[in-house]
């Protein structure tokens, strides 16, 4: 009874595999459900997924399989549907009797009729009475003038009399495509770890405490360790002000995070404004700053440089000597040439970028800058695969 759930979980694209099953199935066997739904689901949860960004299909998931709830979207069948409802028709306006004429259906028939029509519906329709489309009077699609039926806009609007909004959800859940908090980025950022024995060993190591003292037939034997440090150093550089004050937040929760993560062997941050230039600045409101090249020499090969910036700025900011008045002192190095001279000292580099990835390519100056800087979305998934390229 519980394979469905499995195979869920699969079709959501939750990676679980069969040696996850198999560990929940033995947790089963040993009664750690305690006979319990609501046990059964932490159990279930903390054995099949190990990444936050899931646990929205798995609840979809929970519910479908064992509380009766509706299928979880299919991605691919959304899609279609959207794409069949993207050119919507101004919806027909009907009299009251023939509105009358179609009384509320009930929603069991509404699903079995929707079934039906992804069953045998191949392309997309406008003004009619049957098929999922828009500007007619049938119960499934948009902009219709059904006074019941299955609304598919996404946005939630239409007349108001819709059953059941099939895209709308009313909460969301962790994604990896969502906002960070500063939870979650220091999650991410502590996979940065370069971990190595150091000092004597005090340490007690519990796990090889454990194997001995088994292969000793029950007789304890402690077995000590030295300790391990993490041996990574981390630079952050942060763009500020400007074109970067709607990202003011998220990027204050990153510097948040960051700062409070006390395993790195050293970090240090910075700022700048657009692009880095003539100085680095440690503290914008008292003017204090260090020589770029300084950074360079003191920071570079040694450190992991994370860069945090839009990178959308004019081409001159960029491409020209003196692109810039930076606080009245000018530069005659471009601002291209100082982000090549950092690339070059810090091999182990990343930048991320907090405009969503895919308006990247209407900005000239993004595209220069990712070419020096892997560039990643600032974004769970994003943070995650840059962490990884600097490992």
């Amino acid at each position: 009874m519980f394979l469905p759930l499995f195979y869920t979980l699969k079709a959501l694209g939750v990676p679980v595999s069969p040696t996850e099953w198999l560990a929940l199935t033995e947790a089963l066997a040993k009664g750690l459900h305690r006979d319990s739904l609501t046990d059964f689901y932490y159990l279930a949860r903390s054995l099949l997924v190990k990444d936050v960004a899931h646990y929205d299909a798995f609840d979809q998931a929970f519910a479908h399989c064992f509380r009766g709830g509706g299928l979880p979207d299919d991605l691919a069948t959304k899609e279609q549907i959207l794409e069949w409802l993207s050119d919507p028709r101004s919806p027909l306006r009907l009299p009251p009797e023939e509105l009358e004429r179609m009384r509320r259906l009930s929603l069991e028939e509404l699903l079995r009729e929707l079934e039906d029509r992804l069953r045998t519906q191949k392309e997309a329709h406008h003004g009619g009475h049957h098929w999922i489309g828009t500007g007619g009077t049938s119960p499934f699609g948009s902009r219709g003038s059904h006074p019941s039926g299955i609304s598919f806009d996404p946005e939630g609007g239409g007349g108001g009399g819709a059953v059941l909004q099939a895209f709308q959800r009313r909460y969301r859940n962790l994604r990896n495509d969502l906002t960070l908090d500063v939870r979650q980025i220091g999650v991410a950022l502590k996979k940065l770890r370069d971990l190595r024995h150091t000092g004597s060993e005090e340490v007690l190591d519990v796990e090889a405490t454990i194997d001995r003292t088994c292969r000793n037939a029950g007789e304890i034997e402690l077995v000590f360790t030295r300790e391990r440090e993490n041996q990574v150093r981390l630079l952050l550089a942060m763009d500020t002000g400007g074109s970067m004050e709607p990202y003011r937040e998220l990027s204050e929760r990153l510097f948040s995070a960051a700062h409070g993560i006390n395993h790195f062997k050293d970090f240090r941050a910075f700022y700048f404004h657009n692009c880095i230039y003539e100085n680095l600045y440690v503290d914008l409101e008292a003017d204090e700053f260090v020589p770029t090249d300084d950074v360079i020499r003191e920071y570079g090969r040694r450190y992991r440089l994370i860069i945090v910036g839009d990178a959308a700025m004019a081409p001159y900011e960029l491409l020209i000597p003196n692109g810039t008045l930076e606080r009245m002192r000018r530069s005659n190095v471009k601002g291209i040439d100082r982000l090549r001279a950092l690339a070059e000292a810090f091999p182990k580099r990343a930048w991320l970028n907090p405009i969503p990835e895919d308006s990247w390519g209407y900005y000239d100056t993004i595209a220069t800058v990712a070419g020096l800087f892997p560039m990643f979305p600032l974004t769970l998934e994003g943070l995650d695969r840059a962490v990884k390229a600097l490992l």
